[in-house]
Order: structure tokens, then sequence, then C-alpha cells
């Protein structure tokens, strides 16, 4: 007999290889958010709460719509990350261990500052095209970042603005040749002020959830270290997910890749553009 007639889900849901750009198992996503998602978000402020641990303030519409975030993102890592592979008991009780540990080192004074170092190893796979794909894809948040740094300095010092203009006068320069020689044309052409800066400053800050959820989609074998990787990376990320805020309306210690506006008053809260 057929062995999906037995299953509660459709045979095309289930997609199980560790080599699979994409993979999904319905039961195994359904143990994922409630061990990771429903039991560890009320678990995590009923103790956080109890030993007075840093904990931003949400009301129940915040609560709500961060469980929703963290359904979002997860659902996300588990389809990419294959954690239909790699989700174990090993990964839950790594996940425990890791987002309570790291709650306790985070209230560490000498902790505020930087984050723990923590040894991610991968195994090598045999399909050597994989292996490129793999290791290729941790480019992806390393180009997010420069182009924050960008941002940031067009937005400080209009660099790109200032380039954009210098090209328009070499242009202007070349008809103005090309169709005159007075030169009261040409410099009237010439004459153009400099691009105004903002009002305000940026600056660039990621926290660490942000950090270690890029960490969670690279933790894809179905292998003892891996699984434990993966519970320690997505216990480190759920712990800011959950313990600060998510929406980049609220400044505060927790939050994601951001750039930071920085009004020239000093009662003014700067506005966030997050990146992702």
């Amino acid at each position: 007999m057929d062995n999906s007639l037995n299953s509660l889900f459709p045979e095309g849901l289930k997609s199980h290889s560790q080599w699979n750009f994409l993979t999904f198992d319905p039961l195994k996503y359904i143990y994922f958010n409630v061990a990771f998602i429903f039991i560890a978000y009320p678990l995590y402020w009923l103790i956080a709460g109890f030993f007075s641990w840093e904990l931003a303030r949400k009301s129940p519409c915040k609560h709500f719509s961060d469980v929703l975030a963290c359904v979002r993102y997860g659902f996300i890592v588990f389809v990419l990350g294959a954690y239909s592979v790699t989700f174990s008991w090993n990964t839950v009780i790594s996940f425990y261990i890791a987002i309570f540990g790291y709650a306790l080192l985070a209230e560490l004074p000498f902790a505020r500052e930087s984050l723990p170092t923590w040894p991610i190893k991968f195994q090598k796979p045999n399909n050597s095209k994989f292996l490129w794909w793999y290791l290729g894809s941790l480019t992806i948040p390393i180009i997010l970042i420069l182009m924050g740094i960008l941002v940031t300095k067009e937005h400080n010092d209009r660099i790109l603005t200032k380039k954009y203009i210098k090209i328009k006068k070499i242009i202007k320069i070349i008809n103005i040749f090309k169709k005159s020689n007075n030169e009261i044309n040409i410099r009237t052409e010439l004459i153009s002020s400099e691009p105004r800066p903002y009002l305000s400053k940026t600056r660039i800050h990621i926290h660490h959830w942000q950090i270690f959820y890029v960490l969670a989609f690279f933790t894809r074998f179905n292998h003892p270290i891996s699984q434990i990787g993966g519970g320690i990376v997505l216990g480190i990320y759920s712990q800011g997910m959950i313990a600060g805020n998510i929406d980049p309306e609220r400044q505060g210690i927790y939050g994601g890749l951001y750039l930071y506006t920085e009004q020239p008053q000093e009662d003014a809260q700067g506005d966030r553009i997050k990146i992702f």
C-alpha cells in the first residue's frame, strides 16, 4: 500500500532532501512553530519577567503582531533552511539552552557591547556545484550591509548626488562647446549649487537576532552537529525577536539591520529605514 495514503497531508507537499533549494514537511512545520514560537514566546516572557531580565514594553496588540512576525520569519527559514531535514530533538533541546543561555549572557554588563563568537562548522557536500551555491549565498547579507553603508554615505555626504552632478556638468560642457564658443554662455551653464545635505544624519546598527537569523539558513544537514547548531542560532535569534521590538517604528536595543536617522533637535525621535 502506498504510504502517502496513511498521511494526513498530500505527498506533493513534502520535500525532504537536504540538497533541494526548498524543503518542506507540513507535520514538522507544525512542530517547529509549536516548539519555537507558541511555547517559547510566552515561556520566555514568564521567565524573563520573573527574573527581571531586559524586555521591551509591549501591548497585547504588539505581542500579537510580533508572534505573527515570528511565524513569517520562521516559515522562510524553515523552507529555505531545510529544517524539515534538520529539525529534531537535538534542535529543540539546543534551542532552549541557547535562548535562555544567551539571555543570561546578555544580562552581563560586558556582554551588552558585543556578541559572543559561536564556532559554526559546515559539512562539505559531495556535490561541488551545490557547495558553490551554498557558500555563495553567504554573500547576500554582506551585499545588503554594503548597500546600507552606501545609502548612509549618500544620506550624510550626498556622494552619489555629487558624482551625478559632476557627470552632468561634463556632459553640459561637451554640448555647449559643440553648439557655441561663447564664453559667457559657458560660464552661465557651469554655475550650479552644490547638493544640499539632509538635515539629519544616519548610522548603521546591526542587532544580534539579525546575524543569527542569517546563520540559521546554513544548518541544513541531517547530522547532530547541524541539528545542534541550528537550535543554537535559532535560539539566539528568537531571544532578540521575543524580548525586543521587531517593528521598526519603535527605537530600542533590539531590532534588525536598520539605518538610524538622527534628527538635529535634541528632543526629536529619529526615523528608521528598515533594510531587512
